[in-house]
């Protein structure tokens, strides 16, 4: 009798690529246990300065963005999980 370790190379082959397959095509199940959350910007600052480093053009940028996390079963449903 065969074991699972006797498989021939071209069923292992297609084993490996099957679970790959379904790893990357069935949807990943939400918890149950973590509470709903919706985030949403409210405010994208970006501030930009130029100047010269040894004699090189450089930019300085800072971008800030501030958001919102609502979190509890109060989420409206036509907006998705952040």
């Amino acid at each position: 009798m065969k074991n699972d370790h006797d498989i021939s190379v071209s069923r292992a082959v297609g084993r490996f690529f099957g679970h790959i397959w379904g790893a990357t095509t069935k949807p990943v199940p939400e918890d149950a246990d973590k509470p709903k959350k919706h985030t949403q910007v409210i405010a994208n600052e970006v501030q930009e300065t130029q100047g010269e480093i040894e004699n090189q053009k450089v930019i300085l940028r800072r971008t800030t963005i501030d958001e919102v996390e609502i979190v509890g079963e109060s989420v409206p449903a036509d907006h998705p999980e952040g």
